[in-house]
């Protein structure tokens, strides 16, 4: 597999991407929702959570904002949607406080582990992760692959990828994937799948529209956003369950602790409603929710 990091073509792309409309995604908003004033501190949750942050009253959460309506950069320039809301509300029961900060894909797990962030929010939940982070899945999700209106790339599945030019964001499970598929391609005498990697999924998705790539292998939320919001430049070609999306936490006692406290906000905004408002506001489908929120429930 050839794997290339395009960083001559990001300046120009990024000035495209504010054309275009793809980084500032505040039309993913819909109807609205409890506000934050609707959500109550429980004081028997608020005690389970670790003192460490139970003294400092706040969780400084990374988020690399690329996947609209999960987490994107809102017409404000603030880090927005469906997760996001939820982490504040859940962190709302517990007595707690959310700091955002933005940060490359590839940045939260080292993050994570150099104490910087508390919180990740947020990444599928492979198994493969569990020695670095604590997953509380709350949404089922997949990948997509995405190419032009006009393209005559079809594919039933993803072994059917030989010879592409496919753009992945980077530091992705897509990438030892890829390896994997292009190495059974040359096995079978075929031509091996060329993968880009850019620095968020909404760079990998222009590469696709500036001809760079023929195809961008992305998060289905992703996928489907943009091919519903901008059908003239993006139709899915193709989808396939992976994993859950789980919102971060470290390893260690302290992390699993303030994960299962926040497991347990999470099932009591689920009890009181607001977990379905906020699917609704963000326009998920109910099909994709999580309502038991587990802890390190990958299969994969």
């Amino acid at each position: 597999m050839k794997i290339a990091a395009n960083t001559r073509l990001l300046t120009a792309l990024t000035g495209v991407l504010f054309a275009t409309g793809l980084i500032h995604s505040s039309n993913a908003q819909a109807d609205s929702a409890p506000s934050m004033s609707d959500v109550a501190t429980d004081a028997s949750l608020a005690s389970t959570v670790p003192k460490f942050y139970r003294d400092r009253g706040e969780l400084v959460a990374g988020a690399n904002p690329d996947i609209a309506p999960i987490k994107f950069i809102d017409e404000d320039g603030k880090i927005s949607g469906f997760t996001p809301e939820l982490l504040s509300a859940a962190a709302k029961v517990l007595g707690l406080n959310v700091r955002l900060t933005q940060a490359s894909f590839d940045a939260l797990v080292p993050g994570l582990s150099a104490g910087r962030f508390d919180v990740l929010l947020s990444l599928a939940d492979f198994k493969s992760r569990h020695s670095a982070v604590t997953f509380v899945d709350y949404l089922n999700m997949g990948e997509t692959v995405v190419a032009t209106p006009s393209s005559k790339v079809a594919l039933r599945s993803l072994e059917e990828m030989c010879g592409l030019q496919v753009a992945v964001p980077k530091g992705s499970g897509t990438i030892p994937e890829g390896g994997r598929i292009s190495e059974k391609c040359v096995q079978e005498g075929k031509p091996a799948v060329t993968m880009a990697t850019y620095p968020d999924s909404n760079m990998a998705l222009l590469s696709v529209t500036t001809g760079a790539s023929q195809v961008a292998w992305v998060d289905s939320p992703t996928g489907y956003y943009n091919a519903q919001k901008f059908p003239a430049k993006y139709k899915v070609i193709y989808f396939t369950y992976k994993a859950p999306y789980g919102i971060g936490f470290g390893p260690d006692e302290k992390g699993k602790q303030l994960a299962t406290a926040m497991q347990k906000a999470l099932l009591k905004l689920q009890k009181d409603g607001v977990y379905d408002a906020l699917l609704k506001k963000w326009a998920l489908s109910p099909k994709d929710a999580k309502p038991q929120f587990p802890i390190n429930g990958a299969q994969l």
